[in-house]
């Protein structure tokens, strides 16, 4: 239980700032000493106004000046002491506004004074020491009052309340609501909307009036409020969440951007000015609130407001900055995005002139069959394969994979084939030479390797006189030996590490012999991690059982796999590159 006494101050200087300073200082105070949502409404909305002609009328020049707050609670009741060292003026001398009778006869400005003294019980003003001193009371809440049988204090004098609403409130029937008849919420409600900034420097009394027939309409789940082509019929306040506008069908997939448009913003009134239809489309998102205002209200008592009309126009001047800067980058990363795929086309062109992509790949040496195809899941990848004479009898074969996509990937690609094709050429013949082919590409991707790239590699050196085959494999997947009359097998490969990662590996190398009609098939992984709709691997044993049986040459064996392939994927997209390189033995004349 808290005091019944207790004194708070707070000290402001008179800026921009004072007011939404006061209203979380008496929001906490309201928490700390249990004085109920009703009654921190009232201090909150009272304060808020006098503040804000203090600031904007008490002072003849722009130097700096303190605003003193204090809150006084006492067993029965609750002050508000508002003080200011400006020029004396006594608030409870104005004569009470006249009600108009239409909205188009209210003056705009002057009620600010009138809605505090309609908001306290008691008021009372003096001037001492050159400070201007207001002070509102009310009583404690859940205690008999004993100042609400207490006229307020005016130099001595009395004042007559008068009806708390200054303009009648009515329901959608149209009948009249008082605002005492209003509950908390409702109140709180008008209290947010009027420091909307569409309402900054509008009247309270005069908001209450212009709001009390407009819906507010919650959407808990989001939800498509304007598309193109659909006549819009209300301007829309953000009172909590936000709405987005797009200008490309939000459902359609590759949509891109949006503008936010949230709490204290406006949507629609474009359409509503111009009569339009709307030409994009606005979603709110879960848990949005807003105002509606329909286009008879926003015309008729909005607009002529000169405070709305202003605040409007700086409302859409911001949001075409907005949206021009918007404009202005998609523009810019159009042509960045332009530029990039270029470069990446000519990549692509530069990559792919460097793989030997010709069918057959050696109509000179009818004891060999060599096909080969590469299917790139992007612009450019990671997968290379290569295949030539390193002498009239002897065919080098090579396939490999780099880790990761993109330039990075490619460059190292690369990187990876010219180092190849340089270390096979030299000291050919000698003993020794494909361990050194092996170990000289490792140790030249593993120096001043920062990114931690690496390779997975298959080498082969195929004599087209007997079939004997030398080979050295640095992780890369185990090929396919298909023997006449056999089940297809996976070539049995040492035990080797990837490529580019240590650069003291020694790797071992294994032989094999193909008989005549034998074929051997290199691929990268991006075959047997191939994906359908429901998530499943080709895997090696359906590549093994499509290769079953196979009775045509190299190019045969590659069309009958990637049919396979098609057939399982579907319209799957996949995220490897899919390269093959099939080797058929006929052998010598």
């Amino acid at each position: 239980m808290h005091s019944a006494h207790a004194r708070r101050s707070l000290r402001l200087i008179n800026d921009s700032g004072a007011i939404s300073a006061a209203s979380a200082w008496l929001r906490t105070l309201g928490d700390t000493f249990d004085l109920g949502s009703e009654l921190v409404f009232r201090l909150d909305l009272c304060v808020s106004e006098l503040i804000a002609n203090i600031v904007s009328y008490a002072f003849d020049d722009e130097a700096p000046h303190t605003i003193a707050l204090d809150l006084i609670l006492e067993p029965q009741s609750v002050k508000l002491v508002v003080a200011d060292d400006g020029r004396e003026f006594d608030p409870l001398g104005l004569p009470e506004p006249v009600t108009p009778a239409t909205l188009e006869e209210a003056s705009v400005g002057g009620l600010g004074v009138h809605l505090v003294r309609q908001f306290a019980e008691q008021v009372s003003y003096e001037r001492a020491s050159g400070r201007n001193q207001l002070t509102l009371a009310w009583a404690r809440p859940g205690r008999s009052s004993p100042i609400g049988a207490r006229a307020p204090v005016r130099r001595g004098g009395d004042r007559r309340r008068r009806a708390p609403a200054v303009f009648p409130l009515t329901r959608a029937d149209g009948s009249t609501v008082s605002t005492d008849a209003r509950s908390g919420a409702e109140r709180r409600a008008l209290g947010f909307i009027s420091r909307l900034e569409l309402f900054r420097d509008v009247p309270y009394a005069l908001i209450e009036g212009l709001v009390a027939h407009c819906a507010q309409r919650d959407y808990p789940d989001e939800y498509l409020v304007l598309a193109p082509g659909m006549q819009n019929e209300h301007v829309a306040l953000v009172l909590n969440g936000r709405l987005r506008v797009h200008l490309e069908d939000p459902a359609e997939a590759g949509a891109t951007g949006y503008t936010v448009i949230g709490p204290g913003e406006c949507a629609g009134e474009l359409s509503i000015i111009d009569g339009e239809p709307a030409s994009a489309w606005v979603v709110a998102e879960a848990g949005t609130r807003l105002l509606l205002i329909d286009a008879h209200s926003f015309f008729s008592e909005l607009l002529p407001l000169p405070q709305v009309a202003r605040n409007l126009m700086r409302l859409m001047a911001a949001r075409m900055r907005q949206a021009n800067h918007q404009v202005v980058e998609q523009v810019r990363s159009s042509m960045v995005l332009e530029r990039l795929q270029s470069e990446l086309r000519t990549a692509r062109e530069i990559q792919s002139g460097m793989l030997p992509m010709r069918s057959p790949m050696f109509a000179e040496h009818p004891e060999i069959e060599c096909e080969a195809s590469i299917q790139q899941a992007r612009e450019i990848g990671g997968d290379f394969f290569d295949a030539f004479f390193i002498d009239e009898h002897r065919l080098f074969v090579a396939i490999g994979d780099v880790c990761g996509k993109g330039m990075p990937a490619a460059l190292l690609m690369m990187r990876t084939l010219t180092t190849l094709r340089a270390e096979a050429a030299r000291k050919q013949g000698q003993k020794g030479h494909m361990e050194r082919v092996m170990e000289r590409i490792n140790r030249k991707l593993a120096l001043n390797n920062e990114r931690m790239l690496f390779a997975s590699l298959f080498i082969g050196l195929l004599d087209t006189r007997d079939g004997l085959l030398r080979y050295a494999s640095a992780g890369h997947p185990r090929p396919v030996l298909v023997r006449r009359g056999q089940t297809p097998t996976l070539l049995k490969v040492p035990q080797n590490p990837i490529a580019g990662i240590d650069p003291t590996v020694d790797y071992s190398l294994a032989e094999a012999r193909l008989d005549r009609g034998d074929l051997l098939l290199l691929y990268t992984d991006g075959v047997t991690e191939a994906l359908n709709a429901q998530g499943a691997l080709f895997g090696e044993t359906r590549m093994l059982a499509t290769l079953s049986g196979l009775g045509g040459g190299a190019a045969s064996a590659i069309e009958v796999l990637r049919d396979a392939m098609r057939l399982f994927c579907g319209n799957q997209p996949q995220s490897d590159d899919v390269t093959l390189l099939a080797l058929r033995f006929v052998g010598p004349a």
